[in-house]
């Protein structure tokens, strides 16, 4: 048979989005927090002469009504820069390494503690620490990108615990970058792993604790402390010493040893260098909110000390020189590209400050009563689409302002991420997930330590509540929350 008779001619038709420069750059101006927009306009003012920049106050400021008009005016007002506060504390994962509080502080084999403590004092938050690093690696600006995303995906203690495929696709869909599970889990490992702290980029706290293991230590201690976490995780995890040292064949000395070593290594390693919002970790608000006696809400975008920018009077002359030959011609070309340049980035800023002011109010009017109260459980459930059919933008344009942006309010600092929560039921109606990690935490803060209550009891006690939750769910909860199963809560 002819395997021409057997071939058929399919034809696909495809329509992709090209976006213009002026979207591309609107893109990666959104995705900037305040100093880092101010490090791109001094270089767009350094590389563009005809891009003039005056120094002015010239932050926006926008009262928000009880009717917000999204039609993307809005007010301009002078306002002194915000103050910087710390960010509130959150919940950080525990470990059944420590029974005591005041035995969390980690101690570095090899001495680096006066490092971390001194970078701790800085105000260079926990992301610009880790991204500061990826000079020492050879990427390329694909990789670069990737990897900018995957430290922005850490949680507050340093570990990784989103899917790589989740944030795969969460690239593809809202920063427009194509990945992998596998290119992720390459430079995962070879790249943010390698970086300090030691532990950073775990995706569990067994893996934290045998990167740490692995860097710190050598020899026999090494050897030890690998098979213990990669053999008998299980026995260390539910503190079966005896076990662990016939296992190991250790005597009282040696597994007295061990037991002080892994003290010594950290279950938070963000936590060293004030990854978890500890008091040290300051950071600069892209938005303040404030809210008077009156039950008024404003808010205003801080913009710092950024300049004016203007296209350099000079230009429009230029433009009228004539032309007589061919490096004049091309000389006018240049011109006519810098000039034009310099009037695209000046539209993309203001584009930028019309989408941020534009989210921001969307998220004061879903998340008002926070705003005016600063009580968590009165977040109402809210996602990126929320926001974006409210403002009438696109789904990762929401995403982009969100990433990155911490809002200053009468009650603390919180990056913009911190609003965008799950839904979850309480007698029929719709509450948010971080309502009921409240309840479930202040539950297990209230029980008798002599007897722990299992989560079987836990999920009785909340479904008492109201609240819809099974026994998985609540030992998910539990492990977000970082507390330990009832056996590891006896004291």
């Amino acid at each position: 048979m002819d395997n021409k008779q057997g071939q058929s001619t399919i034809q696909v038709q495809t329509q992709t989005q090209q976006l213009t420069p002026q979207q591309v750059l609107l893109v990666r101006l959104t995705e900037l927090p305040l100093n880092d927009l101010r490090e791109r306009i001094d270089k767009e003012l350094e590389d563009n002469p005809w891009l003039q920049g005056e120094n002015a106050e010239n932050q926006g400021s926008s009262d928000y009504p009880d009717e917000p008009d999204f039609s993307g005016d809005s007010e301009n007002s002078d306002s002194s820069e915000a103050e910087e506060r710390p960010e509130p504390a959150a919940p950080t994962d525990s470990s059944v390494l420590y029974d005591d509080e005041d035995d969390r502080m980690p101690r570095d084999p090899n001495g680096d503690d006066d490092r971390r403590r001194e970078l701790s004092d800085t105000s260079e938050s926990f992301f610009d620490y880790l991204v500061s690093q990826l000079g020492e690696y050879d990427l390329d600006d694909h990789e670069r990108e990737v990897m900018k995303y995957l430290i922005g995906s850490l949680a507050d203690d340093g570990l990784l615990r989103v899917p790589l495929q989740q944030i795969a696709d969460e690239m593809d869909i809202y920063q427009n970058i194509e990945t992998n599970p596998k290119e992720l889990e390459r430079l995962l490992v070879s790249v943010l792993q390698q970086m300090d702290p030691a532990g950073v980029g775990a995706r569990n706290l067994q893996e934290c604790l045998t990167l740490q293991a692995k860097r710190n230590y050598r020899g026999q201690a090494r050897d030890e402390m690998l098979l213990l976490f990669q053999r008998y995780w299980d026995d260390f995890s539910h503190l079966r010493w005896k076990r662990i040292q016939q296992a190991l064949k250790l005597d009282d000395l040696a597994l007295e040893r061990l037991r002080q070593r892994i003290q010594h290594l950290n279950p938070r390693p963000g936590g060293s260098l004030g990854g978890d919002h500890s008091d040290n970790h300051v950071v600069t608000p892209d938005f303040i909110v404030e809210t008077d006696e009156n039950g008024q809400v404003h808010f205003t975008l801080n913009e710092g000390d950024l300049p004016r920018l203007t296209v350099s009077p000079d230009a429009e002359q230029e433009l009228k020189m004539p032309v007589v030959s061919k490096s004049d011609r091309e000389a006018l070309r240049y011109l006519r590209m810098q000039v034009g340049n310099a009037q695209m980035f000046i539209d993309a800023i203001a584009q930028r400050r019309d989408t941020m002011i534009r989210t921001m109010k969307a998220i004061i009017h879903l998340q008002r009563p926070f705003f005016l109260e600063g009580d968590e459980t009165l977040l109402r459930p809210m996602k990126l689409e929320d926001v974006a059919e409210l403002t009438g933008q696109d789904i990762s344009t929401v995403s982009r302002v969100s990433n990155s942006k911490y809002v200053q309010t009468n009650h603390g600092i919180y990056p913009l991420r911190w609003f965008f929560t799950s839904a979850a039921k309480q007698n029929g109606d719709d509450v948010t997930v971080r309502k009921i990690l409240k309840t479930l935490r202040e539950v297990v803060a209230a029980e008798d330590k002599r007897h722990p209550l299992s989560d079987l009891r836990l999920m009785t006690i909340l479904q008492e509540r109201g609240y819809d939750v099974a026994r998985r769910t609540i030992a998910k909860y539990r492990t977000q929350l970082g507390i330990p199963e009832s056996r590891l809560r006896r004291g």
